[in-house]
């Protein structure tokens, strides 16, 4: 017995309405569709109830009608047990001499819904606001040697430069802001802190998505290790994170503490005398030790700017056409080569005339310290990446299986880590193997694992250097007939260095340089990489300089950054590479690849000797049919299948099965 509710209300259907089941996991033509969840259509009666479910869809004139360009909740019974959860959407009615007679529906299990619910939105719509943090020399500095972590780790600084090639030099004490060796105390060399950008613990966007759609994703993976030390780099714009870009931030408004005399309200910036519709001369004084920008607004609308340095007096503006009760308003912001550290004002005077020597109206003081400062705002920062797109990078990368379980919640794990959750079913006795088929799988001449082609100059030497073939990709030839599977990431990877001492030796840590063959920053796709601990590099410490542009002292700790997971080689579980590539961290190649961990299995089973394709006919019964997920196992005379796809008419119980055999 079928049961179908929208919502609350139950849905008449037809007696004879077959429900068929199409699954399809392993289909062996794709390897990369590795989920397709439930879909159904149905023919249900125009009965009195479905008419006003449908709110008598097929007649236009009734206001506040049913909108089928909607998808309605509803959930699916068969034998009243809970089938799936999902939605309905309304296709069309059949009309019979202008009387409805049926109407045609399609359920859709929770499932397909996912990439919908996504959307176009992107990383930025995240809510990321509880790791935001001040843009200071110090705490940058706490981010990159993880001696004051910053949100318990969660955000990090990583050694990847956005603008300057480094290099480490500790004999010279010769300024170059591309050499970040540490040479003596108060020696204006080393690392600038605006020349970093943050980065984010992946597990942390993926609470944020859970957050942001109202799912819950069930995982054993993401709690591994092999997961969270994953980061993403805060790189959304060419070059650093805010220098030359102080136009991208609200001027500040200057708050005036007293006045004398008549023509400004300072409490409300208001103009109030209004004989003077010509206009004003104001004139203003500041005290300050920065370079700054000074802002004229009339009424919120932008008049004119002045850029300045330090203290300067008696510097006017012409403001043109004003009347009493209009707002004006002295703003002011860091110059336009901001480097991100606070812009102070410690006293601004200002006064009003009609011209240059007439009788002064108003003065209007403040000596009150004003600084402009920022927080790293860090979803701003997030690369210009869709969520959806983010998500589906890691899916490709990891090989992940994403199985709903109702609306909101779904599995994720690993293709092999999935299969293992499943159950097995012995289903000898229903199979009808008087019609058995048994057929070679369709299997490709060519698969490749590719990250997106980066335009940095270290990645590019590479690609030139290997026939094109990228720094952590993987291609693989098979002698068959079929055509070519590409597996593209929605990432890059980095290919890191580890920088040699000028003065002889290396360092002991790696840098990351994002910059083209032509010495410019360069932007491309998003960048993950591995941070598992930080390490010691007191033997080549980094000079860090702070916002005064002077080494405090030496930086002799950092975070690790890059594409392993360990800092120790006998305990590298995990690279972000595909192929066998050397890493050079540890200055050799490790097995345990991203193909190896969860490709591997996968494909050496797709092209073993031994595997077949067995398409045969069965009657299954409803306790099996109704509950079956696509990582059950089914044994047929005392051999293993998985399933590759299943047709199953749940009214009739008969079933069409395409398995591969167990190798």
């Amino acid at each position: 017995m079928i049961e179908v509710y929208i919502g609350s209300q139950r849905i008449d259907t037809f007696k004879d309405e077959d429900v068929n089941i199409n699954l399809s996991l392993q289909n062996v033509k794709d390897i990369s569709k590795l989920f397709i969840d439930y879909t159904q259509n149905f023919q249900v009666p125009a009965s009195r109830q479905n008419n006003d479910a449908f709110k008598h869809y097929y007649n236009a004139d009734i206001s506040g009608g049913f909108d089928a360009s909607l998808r309605q909740d509803a959930t699916l019974y068969l034998n009243k047990e809970l089938f799936r959860e999902g939605s309905i959407e309304l296709m069309s009615v059949d009309m019979v001499n202008g009387k409805p007679t049926s109407y045609e529906i399609v359920f859709y299990s929770a499932g397909v819904n996912l990439k919908d619910l996504f959307g176009e939105d992107e990383l930025t719509s995240l809510d990321l606001s509880a790791y935001d943090h001040p843009y200071d020399g110090a705490v940058i500095r706490g981010a990159m040697e993880g001696t004051t972590p910053l949100h318990s780790g969660n955000i990090i600084y990583p050694l990847i430069s956005p603008v300057n090639d480094w290099f480490y030099d500790s004999a010279s004490n010769v300024h170059n802001d591309n050499d970040i060796a540490f040479h003596t105390q108060n020696d204006d060399h080393g690392l600038h802190y605006y020349d970093l950008k943050p980065a984010i613990r992946i597990s942390k966007l993926i609470d944020a998505i859970e957050a942001k759609y109202s799912i819950t994703f069930t995982s054993t993976f993401f709690a591994d290790s092999k997961f969270t030390d994953l980061f993403l780099w805060g790189h959304r714009r060419e070059g650093y994170m805010f220098k030359d870009q102080a136009n991208g931030y609200t001027a500040q408004k200057v708050d005036f503490t007293s006045s004398t005399g008549t023509g400004f309200d300072t409490t409300t910036d208001t103009y109030t005398n209004g004989i003077l519709t010509t206009g004003i001369i104001w004139r203003y004084s500041i005290n300050s030790t920065n370079d700054y920008q000074v802002h004229f607004f009339v009424n919120g609308v932008y008049v004119t700017s002045r850029s300045h340095s330090g203290n300067i007096t008696n510097k006017q503006v012409f403001i043109n056409g004003l009347s009493g009760g209009d707002k004006v308003q002295m703003r002011f912001s860091p110059p336009v080569d901001w480097d991100g550290s606070a812009t102070t004002i410690t006293s601004v005077s200002s006064d009003g005339r009609i011209s240059t020597n007439a009788p002064i109206l108003w003065t209007a003081t403040t000596t009150t310290s004003q600084t402009f400062d920022t927080d790293v705002v860090v979803s701003d920062q997030m690369p210009e990446q869709k969520v959806y797109d983010f998500f589906l990078g890691l899916v490709k990368m990891f090989n992940l299986v994403i199985e709903p379980t109702s609306r909101t919640k779904f599995i994720v794990e690993p293709l092999d880590d999935w299969y293992a959750l499943g159950s097995n079913y012995d289903i000898t006795d229903y199979v009808d193997i008087s019609s058995e088929k048994v057929t070679k799988p369709d299997l490709y001449r060519r698969i490749s694992f590719n990250y997106q082609e980066s335009g940095s100059y270290l990645e590019e030497a590479y690609r030139n250097a290997n026939g094109g073939v990228g720094y952590g990709d993987l291609r693989a030839n098979f002698n068959f007939d079929g055509g070519e599977l590409s597996t593209e990431s929605t990432f890059e990877i980095m290919r890191y260095t580890k920088l040699d001492d000028l003065n002889g030796g290396v360092t002991g840590f790696l840098v990351g340089k994002s910059i083209d063959k032509e010495g410019d920053p360069y932007i491309g796709e998003p960048v993950i990489f591995y941070s598992p601990s930080t390490i010691n590099i007191s033997s080549k410490p980094i000079g860090f300089l702070d916002e005064t542009g002077l080494t405090d002292t030496a930086t002799n700790q950092v975070y690790l950054c890059g594409n392993i997971n360990n800092r120790v080689a006998g305990d590298v579980t995990q690279m972000l590479t595909y192929g066998l590539n050397v890493d050079p961290f540890h200055e050799q190649s490790f097995s345990e690849t991203l193909y190896n961990q969860f490709w591997e299995d996968y494909i050496t089973d797709l092209y073993s000797t031994s595997r077949r394709v067995y398409s045969m006919k069965a009657k299954m019964p409803f306790n099996i049919s109704a509950q079956l997920r696509m990582n059950d196992k089914l044994n047929i005379a005392g051999r293993r299948y998985v399933i590759n796809e299943i047709k199953i008419n749940l009214t009739t119980n008969e079933a069409t099965l395409e398995l591969l055999n167990d190798v």
